[in-house]
Order: structure tokens, then C-alpha cells, then sequence
């Protein structure tokens, strides 16, 4: 393992196809495995990706071929898994939202330290060079004092009960799916944590999951920041950014599709920051920096951790569940 990783994958849906199609263009990592409820799953999936299909999540961890394991399975499943995947000698990139409340990510967290393992939620937009620019340049003061943020992240897809998004008891609902990224993107712009957390939510049945979302995040005094979310709703996927001396237009940044525009005195600049490989093989890369040669891992403990806590109070202010 001196160079290389060899990822385990549990679950077959969407994202972990994602990752398992960009992980070839990585420099570090194999797929040597995948597991699934469904047998068939799994035999399909590996026939797709290349690995092995494990039938069970436990035959996946407990694959000795496997080093590290992306967990992708349904929000309400990450801390159970994951814990037990490092109870079994693995690494774990787990999925956003990380766990289903600050208080099971304290438990997960708490699993690392005492197995010794690597334990990262997988925001994988933060790995991205262009918005690690992005933060870099908002932080060293070139637009000025932040004042105002706004940030977008919304989808429609046709609701449906088999989806876990809208099951309460798995973690589901916008703020959960997509609203974490405009808390978290915004977290980092502004370099601290909000001191006030409201929201508005629209339920998708009655004591339904959220399906769209508006929020407001204070930070301290000066800096105040705006965000929607939904999974039933057309809109941009938008962030915008306006401090005492200029302005950033994100147009399209959850998955790095393109750079971003700053507007100081009239003068636009388009920053690009050029990456060949693809996105998750990017964060499959920065994860093995990670395991491999002890580097921070692109979202902290403390990040997550932050993380959870806004959730679970804009949760609870929208009056959602919180599990």
C-alpha cells in the first residue's frame, strides 16, 4: 500500500458510480470491490467498474484486499457502517452529511481516534484546486471585508418513496441532500462559524421530509448570508459573494465545472485553475494523501463537526425531523 489504494465501495447507486468511473483517472487508486444488498447489484456494478461484488455490507469490509472503503450508502446508514468499517481495519470516506446529527459524527469521530483509522466526510468540491482558489482568495482580503453571501443548490427529480431522500428516519430532505453544500461552501468563505441559524421549510406530504428549503446564516455582526436548497425545484446552482471591494459570480461550483468571475472597480477576472483529472478522481487522490502520507485531510474533523451543528439548528428551526 506503499503508493496505492484499493477501495472498497458500498452501495451501487448514483454517486457510487460516479466515483467508481472517475477512480481509474486517478493516480492512486484501484476499485477492488463493491457491496450490495443485492447480489445482482453488486455483480452488475463490478462488471461495470471491475472489482469484486460482494452480496452484504460485511462481506465488502471484510474483503482483506480492501484498504479504504466509500461509503455511499443512504444518509441514515453512514454511522453505522462506517464505524464498523473501521472496526474492521478500513479507512472511511464517508458521504455527505456525514451522519444523521452532530451527536452521531461525535460517535464516528470518536471511532477513528480509538481504531487509529482515517476518518473524512466527502465534500469532494473542497478538493478541487479551483475552490481551494476560490477560499484562498476570498481569505487573503481581495474583495475586501465579506458582507453578504448567497448561495443555490437545487434539483428536480420525481419524488419518490423508494427514494431514501424522502424518508425522515434515513436523514433525508433538501437540507440534508444539497443545503449542506451551501452551509459548508459559505462556512469556509466566511472562516467562521454562524452566531444565528434560521430557516423556512416546505414539507413534501404532510410530516414529509423538506423537499425545498430558504435559510439565513449570521456571521457575528457584519456578514450575512442567504441560501436555498431543494430536490423538487429547478434553479441555478449559484453562489455569489460581495465584500467591501468587490464581488465573486460562481456560476457552477459543486462539481468544478468551471472557474469564477471577480468584479473589483469594474475590471472582471475570470479565474480558471486547470485539473485534468476528474472530480471524485481528485478526491480519491487527496484521500490517499491523507492515509498515505499523513496530510490534512481537505475537511477537517472540526469542519464536520461545525457542520452537523448548523444542520441540525436549521433542521430544527424549519421544523424538520431531526433523527
Amino acid at each position: 500500500m506503499k503508493d496505492q489504494l484499493n477501495w472498497g465501495i458500498l452501495g451501487t447507486g448514483m454517486i457510487a458510480d460516479k466515483f467508481a468511473s472517475h477512480l481509474p483517472q486517478s493516480n492512486t487508486g484501484k476499485l477492488v470491490a463493491v457491496g450490495s444488498r443485492s447480489q445482482q447489484s453488486a455483480t452488475v456494478f463490478a462488471a461495470k467498474h471491475g472489482g469484486c461484488g460482494h452480496q452484504g455490507y460485511e462481506a465488502l469490509i471484510a474483503d482483506p484486499d480492501v484498504h479504504v472503503v466509500y461509503n455511499c450508502l443512504p444518509n441514515g446508514l453512514h454511522h453505522e457502517w462506517s464505524i464498523k468499517a473501521m472496526r474492521a481495519g478500513k479507512h472511511v470516506l464517508c458521504e455527505k452529511p456525514f451522519a444523521l446529527n452532530r451527536g452521531e459524527a461525535e460517535q464516528m469521530f470518536a471511532v477513528a481516534e480509538e481504531t487509529g483509522k482515517v476518518l473524512v466526510e466527502a465534500f469532494m468540491y473542497r478538493a478541487h484546486a479551483r475552490t481551494q482558489e476560490l477560499i484562498k482568495r476570498v481569505h487573503s482580503g481581495e474583495i475586501g471585508e465579506l458582507r453578504l453571501m448567497r448561495s443555490n443548490f437545487t434539483f428536480y427529480r420525481e419524488p419518490s418513496m423508494d427514494d431514501a431522500r424522502y424518508h425522515p428516519s434515513q436523514g433525508g430532505g433538501a437540507i440534508m441532500d444539497v443545503g449542506t453544500y451551501c452551509v459548508n461552501f459559505m462556512r469556509q468563505l466566511a472562516g467562521a462559524e454562524p452566531t444565528e441559524m434560521h430557516a423556512l421549510a416546505h414539507l413534501y406530504q404532510d410530516g414529509g421530509v423538506d423537499d425545498y428549503v430558504a435559510g439565513t446564516l449570521r456571521f457575528g455582526e457584519d456578514l450575512l448570508a442567504t441560501f436555498t436548497c431543494g430536490m423538487t425545484v429547478e434553479s441555478d446552482e449559484g453562489t455569489y459573494i460581495a465584500g467591501t471591494k468587490g464581488t465573486i459570480k460562481v456560476n457552477a461550483f459543486w462539481f468544478c465545472e468551471e472557474g469564477f468571475m471577480i468584479t473589483k472597480d469594474g475590471v472582471e477576472e475570470w479565474v480558471e485553475v486547470e485539473e485534468k483529472r476528474p472530480l471524485y478522481a481528485v478526491e480519491a487522490d487527496s484521500f490517499a494523501a491523507t492515509v498515505l502520507q499523513g496530510e490534512a485531510a481537505w475537511v477537517s474533523k472540526e469542519d464536520t463537526l461545525g457542520n452537523m451543528r448548523v444542520m441540525d439548528a436549521l433542521r430544527a428551526s424549519a421544523g424538520v425531523p431531526v433523527e
